[in-house]
């Protein structure tokens, strides 16, 4: 009757051991060993510190003086290809990706986009609590470039 509990404990230890084989055998970021790779647990892992997370909004504004807010399902794209390819640049002063926005979002509108406004909140989670700061609104006209600040 010890045979098998021999057996199954020793089959135990091989998967276990099996476990160390990625690490020992190091290979870079595509580990290739089979059957066990090393797991991406700790891939993208971060130093303790504050976490900082940014909200972004962009809100358009018509001729007529409406106002809509522009997500990524108006621009077609998914949420991480919008935030790539406008919020990100627009909160960095890229008016070259503004006037690309105006232009993708007028393409089927009657009552056109003229301006777009980028409001920014950046809250910040550490030991000693939440601090959220709301940056300085961005605008950006149909015609040249941004103005912080202007309503």
């Amino acid at each position: 009757m010890r045979q098998p509990k021999l057996w199954i404990s020793l089959l135990i230890l091989l998967v276990l051991g099996l476990h160390a084989l990625p690490v020992l055998s190091y290979q870079g970021y595509r580990q290739t060993r089979w059957p066990f790779l090393t797991w991406a647990m700790y891939a993208r892992s971060y130093p303790p510190g504050p976490i900082q997370v940014m909200v972004r909004r962009l809100i358009a504004r018509a001729t007529s003086g409406t106002e809509e807010e522009v997500t990524s399902y108006h621009v077609g794209l998914s949420q991480a290809a919008f935030r790539n390819a406008y919020l990100v640049p627009l909160s960095k002063h890229d008016s070259t990706a503004a006037r690309e926005l105006l232009t993708r979002l007028n393409q089927e509108r009657d009552d056109k986009f003229v301006r777009v406004r980028l409001e920014q909140v950046q809250s910040t989670l550490s030991d000693t609590g939440i601090v959220r700061e709301e940056l300085p609104v961005i605008y950006y006209q149909a015609t040249p470039g941004p103005e912080v600040g202007s309503p």
